[in-house]
């Protein structure tokens, strides 16, 4: 009896912990892109409830309305902004690390690695 109390005390305990283990990527964020035509640097301001995640990211071509999820430590996140052709689709994956990112944005054309820094 006292075997299967202590399993259940140590599953509760486990549940409990396990969604603030996640952490959050709620706030404010510097990042940097190697972007293919020299470095670019941004800053993102972000939402969370539950798994989804918005906000808005501020780039030197404007400003943007990002939507996507935060699951364990992968961020995924998609937006659009002004091109010279037109809007341009762009998917945000990255990897969160407490107050770090690390990743790549997939602009369609190319690809461009980044970093951030929780503010």
């Amino acid at each position: 009896m006292i075997r299967v109390l202590s399993l259940a005390v140590l599953f509760a305990f486990v549940l409990g912990v396990a969604p603030q283990a996640q952490g959050s990527v709620a706030g404010g964020w510097d990042l940097n892109i190697n972007g293919p035509q020299g470095p670019i640097t941004a800053s993102a301001t972000l939402k969370q409830d539950g798994d989804n995640v918005t906000g808005t990211i501020d780039t030197p071509q404007g400003a943007a309305e990002v939507k996507g999820t935060f699951k364990g430590k992968a961020l995924t996140l998609g937006f659009s902004i002004a091109g010279p052709d037109g809007p341009l689709e762009i998917k945000v994956n990255g990897e969160v690390d407490g107050d770090t990112i690390k990743g790549m944005l997939d602009f369609g054309m190319g690809q461009a690695d980044f970093t951030g820094k929780k503010k």
